[in-house]
């Protein structure tokens, strides 16, 4: 006759085909061992049919099996509750797994009142030895509970929320507003939560809801109340991580009106557009009463951006606000306002960016490495941030280690401002660089060189601001392509022509820093088409300057609404140094470096 343990409480029961005395003496004297179990639930809340009929979940069968997976062992081989009581069972020595689970049903299935339970563990029997295994059980299924408000039963007629499951022939469960089931339970797999609710007035509207990510002894509590006056609804959820309780709380409009909506507005660090839509409208709808409110997220007061500053677009409704603080939390929403009704959208939460800022851009901070003094324009060999062409020239000529160097020469603030001095090495061009990232290789056959582009960097500046004095040599190394064979560019200065300085920036969508070789030009961005590329500014000198000259260089934006993940700035004293084309002796100052954050954007054409 089968029997059944209560999981509810902790039984000392032994397992086998003949039992024994605990006698010490007669332990010593046999080559066999001994196993006592203890079984226990945790009913904690973290089917293709329902439940059988008279299913009690309290019940468990239990099962020793050996190393085969045979089953040596169970609740079948007892007649009374006795026997299992203090019962030891004698075992060949060895592995076993004990199992113990809900009897007479496996829970692929879903029903009320129907949790199933399942707990396993791993036991070595040793020879003249006596062994306790412990089994805890826990629910194996999914816990869903649905509530109805006060409210919420006053303002309908009739409602019913239907859970369904996307395992294939799971029954769907229906929780009835006014008639208490309790909770239903699913094997885990992904729910759909599906409301239908009439009116008084007999007009019936259905809300439907998704919940991933299903896990075991997962509970979720479901939670229908009532939407404010003119609001279309929405969707709060929190979480118990250490109980593994979601609850949803689904906000439904109590009757017809204008229904708003906003959503996650595109927010930079001092400027953001608010984006929302108009999502229900009654017949006298006047689209002039729209306003778009803000605060920040402490304040008490809302800040209006009027009808006559929004940009209306059949339903969708957008504006730009200004003046706004980095890094601090908001608020908005979308408001309509008449005589006769005020509606507004849920509140929507966002944080302003932070506006990072150059590292040693002022060029005060220089170390230099190796026996050959390489110049660098950090504090420290640890410090990765800027870098140059000298790892590369100073390797081919210790002439050329200080190509780019700190100088007195001339400075705008500070100590010293940055030196890019172009030279040659071996007939080659070495146009001085300076340039975010880090030097990778060197070619020593055909001077070419490897760069590594980019520091990590998240913020979204809208200008690189800074000072410059550009003292251009006549062209006098020239070629006509790179060493792949690109064709020398053809705003390239001719032989005896004054050499081009350039200065640019870009952020960059990469997860590394950018990989670039004069070697394959290929490996060079297309700076407007290719899709790593944010944003990017460039500005290039022609001419000489004798004395300091402020620049500012716009970024213009390919997507308004991507971030970057790296900073690219590059400073060259030959701009088509890349093609061994140019001046061995110009001479490029910069300083005080600084990115500027805007309020506008220069948007890419």
């Amino acid at each position: 006759m089968k029997k059944i343990l209560s999981i509810l409480s902790v039984i000392a029961i032994a397992l086998g085909v003949a039992s024994c005395s605990s006698n010490v003496d007669e332990l010593a004297s046999t080559e066999v061992g001994y196993l006592m179990l203890g079984i226990e639930t945790n009913s904690t809340t973290m089917t293709r049919a329902g439940a059988p009929s008279g299913y009690d979940a309290r019940t468990l069968h239990v099962e020793v099996r050996d190393a085969q997976n045979n089953v040596v062992a169970s609740t079948d081989d007892f007649e009374n509750d006795e026997e299992l009581n203090g019962a030891q069972i004698t075992l060949t020595p060895g592995q076993y797994t004990v199992v113990a689970h809900s009897a007479n049903w496996d829970g692929s299935g879903s029903g009320f009142g129907t949790p199933y339970y399942y707990g396993e563990t791993s036991v070595t029997v040793k020879t003249r030895t006596l062994t306790t295994a412990k089994v805890t059980c826990t629910l194996a299924n999914v816990k869903v509970t649905v509530n109805f408000s006060q409210e919420f039963m006053e303002s309908f007629a009739r409602a019913n929320a239907v859970i369904s499951s996307a395992l294939e022939g799971v029954s769907t469960q229906s929780f009835t507003m006014g008639v208490n089931r309790g909770s239903a339970y699913f094997p885990v797999g992904d729910l759909t939560a599906t409301l239908n609710v009439w009116s008084n007035n007999g007009e019936g509207h259905i809300h439907e809801k998704q919940i991933t990510g299903v896990q075991a002894r997962d509970h979720y509590i479901i939670n229908y109340t009532v939407a404010a006056h003119g609001y279309q609804g929405g969707v709060t959820v929190q979480v118990d991580p250490n109980t593994k309780t979601y609850t949803y709380t689904f906000e439904v409009p109590r009757k017809g009106g204008t229904g708003l909506a906003a959503y996650t507005p595109n927010s930079w660090s001092t400027f953001a557009t608010l984006v929302g839509a108009v999502t229900g409208k009654k017949p006298d709808f006047d689209a002039t009463k729209l306003k778009m409110q803000w605060k920040a997220a402490d304040a008490a007061d809302w800040n209006d951006v009027p009808n006559s500053q929004l940009t209306i677009n059949g339903d969708d409704v957008s504006c730009k606000i200004t003046g706004l603080t980095p890094e601090t939390d908001y608020v908005y929403r979308l408001a309509y306002v008449t005589d006769a009704e005020e509606a507004n959208s849920p509140e929507i939460s966002f944080t302003t960016e932070a506006q990072t800022a150059l590292y040693n851009g002022s060029f005060e901070e220089w170390h230099y490495e190796t026996s050959k003094e390489i110049a660098y324009p950090t504090d420290a060999k640890d410090t990765k941030y800027w870098s140059s062409s000298n790892p590369g020239s100073g390797k081919a000529l210790s002439s050329l280690a200080k190509m780019t160097d700190k100088t007195t020469d001339y400075v705008h603030s500070g100590t010293y401002a940055a030196k890019l001095s172009s030279g040659a090495a071996m007939g080659f061009l070495a146009a001085a660089s300076l340039f975010t990232g880090s030097f990778g290789s060197l070619n020593m056959e055909n001077q070419t060189a490897s760069l590594n582009w980019g520091v990590p960097f998240t913020s979204r500046p809208t200008a690189l601001h800074g000072y410059m004095i550009y003292k251009p040599g006549t062209v006098n190394i020239t070629s006509t392509g790179g060493q792949d064979g690109t064709p020398l560019p053809s705003d390239a200065p001719a032989e005896g022509e004054l050499d081009h300085c350039q200065i640019y920036c870009a952020l960059l969508d990469v997860n590394a820093p950018l990989t670039v070789s004069t070697e394959d030009l290929s490996t060079f961005p297309d700076w407007n088409t290719d899709p790593r590329i944010v944003a990017y500014g460039a500005l290039t000198q022609k001419t000489t300057q004798t004395a300091w000259t402020e620049f500012t260089i716009d970024l213009e934006y390919h997507d308004l609404t991507k971030k970057p993940k790296y900073l690219l700035i590059v400073c060259s004293a030959g701009k088509y140094g890349d093609y061994f084309h140019g001046s061995s002796s110009s001479v490029l100052y910069v300083d005080d470096l600084e990115l500027i954050y805007g309020d506008t954007p220069a948007v890419q054409n």
